[in-house]
């Protein structure tokens, strides 16, 4: 009885712990979310404010004024769709996905649509591929899968200088898909290393501030790997580069429908 007792206290001890600790994980959530959309909001506010006044009197600042205007309001529309995709990641339970998902065309429909971008940057953005394009298949939601990629792809073009470099190379080994994102940027200093997936963390605020970052776009990529039974890891050198790796489970059979 004494035994039971104990255990008892025990489980009731783990299980006022894990409260406390899933409370203050909702507290530092609700804490961030809170001065994520604040700092855009205010800066909204400030140039409605001022294109107001100069509508009239500087035609010239007015038009400045309107084009950050339109800057923060993509940035704090990119910061929702964010929230609520990550909202959703992570309220979603590992599952077998019924569908069976071509990689390697998500893959080309995300260059497909990121090469503008690093054109305009003037950085190099090509797809060296290993292995039948057959192999790349795995289960799982294309549209997650889609949003992982095209986040790995922008920060690795976001994060590299102009005449960089950003190069996707895929293939399958063990029974795994894999795809790598290798760029020639900023990289990341190794004490960085083990926080890069967590919420709104960054590696250098200013800087994503500048290039329009949210600071969940790497939370975004592990969780969709994770969600189809999948990890993802990094390797950096600062001055040198990062290179991301996403591996999945690969499926076998052919694609329904």
């Amino acid at each position: 009885m004494a035994l039971e007792r104990g255990s008892a206290r025990r489980q009731g001890y783990v299980d006022s712990g894990e409260l406390e600790r899933v409370n203050r994980i909702r507290r530092d959530f609700v804490a961030n979310v809170s001065h994520e959309l604040k700092t855009p909001a205010t800066s909204l506010k400030l140039l409605a404010e001022s294109l107001e006044q100069a509508i009239e009197e500087d035609p010239e600042q007015a038009r400045l004024f309107a084009a950050q205007l339109r800057k923060e309001t993509e940035r704090l529309a990119r910061l929702i769709t964010d929230l609520l995709d990550l909202a959703r990641l992570e309220s979603e339970e590992r599952s077998e996905y019924p569908e069976i998902v071509d990689l390697r065309g998500v893959v080309m429909s995300v260059l497909a649509r990121m090469r503008r971008v690093a054109r305009e940057k003037g950085i190099e953005l090509r797809w060296k591929r290993f292995g039948r394009a057959s192999e790349y298949t795995v289960r799982g939601d294309e549209t997650q899968l889609a949003s992982m990629l095209t986040n790995l792809v922008d920060n690795a073009v976001k994060y590299t200088q102009p005449g960089g470099r950003v190069e996707v190379t895929g293939g399958c080994a063990n029974g795994e898909v894999f795809i790598r994102v290798s760029d020639t940027g900023i990289g990341i200093p190794p004490d960085k290393l083990p926080r890069i997936f967590e919420r709104f963390y960054r590696v250098d605020k200013a800087r994503s501030k500048a290039t329009g970052g949210t600071g969940l776009g790497l939370s975004i990529v592990k969780h969709v790997a994770e969600n189809h039974g999948g990890r993802v890891t990094v390797e950096s050198v600062p001055g040198e580069g990062s290179t991301f790796t996403v591996y999945l489970p690969r499926a076998s059979g052919r694609q329904e429908g």
